[in-house]
């Protein structure tokens, strides 16, 4: 039985991950707060599988100059210290989180793994970008960089705020409704992971549905399953007076395809938003 260690395993993918498949992999939580002490190194010396899921959430506070820099914090340089610690240990393979904002916002073009990397003035690109370095100073053989969408399923951080708005006949398009939402069912993330695990898959990987949708659309099949109005539309100004820069995230999108997985033989659960939503709802 293969020993995996889980560093920010403690959250909605870990648990997710740790829940399925306790009884395939000899599973091992660690949280942020335990990088470098005695237990957590200790953890690493027998680890056949390494996976960094620690990052602090991106939204929906305000990227202030003090949030950038836990944001960058919780991500490079955790990262960074993890992969140190590591060094010491035969760990086969490095599985490291990352999300699409590795590549830019765009209506019209679709992203794959070929894409080559660009660089932008956006701080959600640029956080990615310096995340995904710190994969270079990896001792470990076989290393994997989880390039996540927007992740849903029961309970998911994106959906239960939306769920709520609804509720109280608030939801609606967020700006032009014209942004790609490029999504998956945290179902699809945690079975890609062990595709990834038994595949051996190395590089990036796109962790999305095939079947990205706009905010326009996705709203109207959230307010049919909710049977509530979906009216309430706030022009894009509105967003960023509230969350500033960081409302790119909401008002802005892009296509991803996930390539890699597909060209391998993984087979999404949920490849279609109205079934991934009816799941989560």
């Amino acid at each position: 039985m293969k020993k995996i260690i889980i560093a920010g395993g403690s959250g909605y993918i870990g648990q997710a991950f740790l829940h399925k498949f306790k009884n395939k992999y000899n599973i091992k939580i660690l949280s942020r707060s335990t990088l470098g002490k005695h237990d957590y190194i200790t953890a690493l010396e027998s680890c056949d599988v390494l996976i960094n899921l620690a990052g602090a959430s991106i939204f929906p506070n305000r990227w202030t100059s003090k949030r950038k820099q836990e944001l960058l914090d919780s991500r490079v340089k955790h990262s960074a210290n993890l992969l140190q610690n590591a060094k010491s240990f035969s760990i086969n393979h490095y599985i490291q989180a990352s999300a699409t904002t590795f590549y830019p916002f765009s209506e019209s073009e679709i992203f794959t793994e070929d894409c080559v990397k660009q660089s932008g003035l956006n701080f959600s690109l640029n956080l990615v970008q310096e995340w995904e370095i710190q994969i270079e100073k990896s001792s470990i053989q076989n290393n994997s960089i989880l390039r996540l969408g927007v992740v849903v399923g029961p309970k998911s951080k994106f959906l239960e705020p939306m769920k709520l708005l609804y509720s109280f006949f608030l939801g609606g398009m967020i700006g032009s409704g014209r942004q790609w939402v490029s999504w998956v069912h945290v179902a699809d993330v945690i079975d890609a992971i062990d595709f990834m695990i038994e595949k051996q898959l190395t590089g990036p990987v796109n962790v999305t549905s095939p079947n990205a949708i706009t905010n326009k659309d996705m709203c109207e099949l959230l307010a049919a399953i909710l049977k509530r109005p979906n009216f309430f539309h706030m022009p894009k100004w509105f967003y960023q007076s509230v969350f500033g820069e960081a409302s790119e995230l909401l008002t802005e999108g892009h296509q991803i395809y996930p390539k890699t997985l597909l060209d391998k033989g993984y087979k999404f659960k949920f490849d279609q938003f109205e079934e991934a939503l009816k799941d989560s709802i």
